[in-house]
């Protein structure tokens, strides 16, 4: 997604400050993604025998850091909770990165 269109939808600035916090001492990076219909690409770099990763998250939908509307939120927090898979346990799961950094 494009910086241009990333900017009416989100807050990179935000997330940005968001990410720095969540990834701690882990080397990673965020970044606009160059997919379409993502906005975020975090790269965690390998460590610990465990191979690298790349994570594109964020549909194309304005999020809490953009709208700031506590109600949508909750909704999406409750929506989310309920998809399925191990996401809870992953950090780097594209579901816990939306849910920590976008709202």
């Amino acid at each position: 997604m494009k910086l241009s269109e990333l900017v009416k939808i989100s807050d990179p600035d935000e997330v940005k400050r968001r990410f720095e916090k969540y990834r701690g001492s882990t080397k990673a990076t965020i970044e606009p993604s160059p997919r379409a219909d993502k906005k975020y690409l975090v790269r965690v770099a390998p460590a610990n025998g465990m191979r690298g990763r790349a994570i594109h998250f964020g549909s194309h939908m304005e999020d809490f850091t953009k709208h700031g509307n506590e109600a949508r939120r909750k909704n999406y927090l409750a929506r989310s909770a309920g998809i399925k898979g191990d996401w809870r346990d992953d950090k780097w799961s594209a579901n816990n990165l939306a849910r920590n950094l976008l709202w």
